[in-house]
């Protein structure tokens, strides 16, 4: 019998090589290539059955290709990246078999961060990939990753089936290959660390949705696994946009937590304080990177998985505040190397 072969893009990032770590274990029956800019005996010896194709996301002959070959892409690399999905969709779309693109976003799409009034405060708009599916298709183009999560809406058909997974904020600790942990508390750690205070922005009222990365693993799994039969009972194309979204946080309260355990561990002095940062000391204090420090401490970003609740999905991972210790204590050690 002939095996459905998948091709994953991003298989040593933190989601992919988390997605792809569980799908050798629960569906050993497919055929699964990789692309891999550094092939490593490490990989190897990890996934012995899974083939690896040495390429980066700018060879779009090779990506156009392993594409053409495969009957679901799961596309995990740089979300953003214009030649490496120009290059899918081409593969996919030369195919007269039916093929499925599983393809990875993010809920910097429905941030306010453009819109100062929310800055630091609590937003009320809970976005609903049900309910809100024509509001999130009619984003504005300069919304973030909005150009390309379009263009594999816009591209489902008879034959080609296509859905963007948007998870937010995501912690815990990956058990694949390659990044193990994503940068939303490592990246604050290491601000911690640097400037000996733990801090948010403004009142600190702004809400952050949140899931473990186990939980955003399990809708890629339920999404192959429909794929599998033929589409099954989800989403594809237009309506095809599935939130990863188990909890929310609301910033003040991690920076809050993150202070005490600093403090706990010997980082921060007894009886450190959790300051507010006005707008100017935020963006002068990350003049690398102003607008993504505003973005990740500053802004909203709130949403509810209705879709993905339709298929059965159920978070069952840890919750934030009980994976927070381990994930400040593995940032601490990272950052002491």
């Amino acid at each position: 019998m002939t095996k459905t072969k998948l091709f994953i893009t991003g298989a040593t990032g933190f989601i992919g090589g988390s997605v792809l770590n569980k799908l050798v274990v629960t569906h050993p029956e497919l055929q699964i290539t990789a692309l891999l800019r550094s092939p490593s005996s490490e990989f190897a010896d990890k996934y012995p059955d899974v083939i690896v194709i040495k390429g980066t996301f700018d060879d779009s002959d090779t990506i156009e290709s392993a594409a053409r070959e495969s009957d679901i892409v799961l596309h995990c690399g740089d979300t953003d990246h214009v030649t490496s999905v120009e290059a899918i969709l081409a593969g996919l779309q030369s195919r007269k078999e039916k093929s499925y693109l599983i393809h990875l976003t993010g809920t910097g799409c429905i941030s306010d961060v453009a819109e100062e009034e929310w800055l630091g405060k609590t937003n009320p708009h809970i976005w609903n990939d049900v309910d809100g599916i024509d509001e999130i298709y009619n984003l504005p183009e300069k919304a973030m990753h909005r150009t390309v999560d379009k263009w594999i809406q816009d591209a489902s058909n008879e034959t080609l089936k296509t859905v963007c997974v948007c998870p937010p904020d995501i912690y815990g600790q990956s058990r694949g290959i390659g990044n193990r942990a994503t940068f939303m508390v490592p990246n604050y750690v290491e601000a911690l660390f640097q400037f000996q205070e733990a801090f948010y922005l403004g009142e600190g009222q702004n809400y952050r949705a949140v899931t473990h990365i186990n939980d955003v693993v399990d809708i890629f799994i339920l999404l192959i696994e429909q794929a599998l039969q033929g589409g099954g009972n989800a989403s594809w194309g237009r309506e095809g946009f599935y939130f990863a979204v188990s909890d929310e946080v609301k910033w003040k309260d991690a920076a809050v937590a993150i202070n005490k355990l600093a403090q706990e561990n010997g980082w921060l002095p007894r009886g450190t304080e959790t300051v507010s940062w006005d707008k100017k000391t935020l963006l002068s204090n990350f003049p690398d990177a102003p607008e993504r420090a505003q973005y990740i401490w500053g802004s909203n970003s709130r949403a509810k998985s209705a879709r993905a609740a339709q298929l059965g999905w159920t978070p069952r991972g840890p919750s934030f505040w009980a994976a927070l210790a381990e994930d400040v204590s593995i940032a601490a050690k990272n950052h002491a190397k």
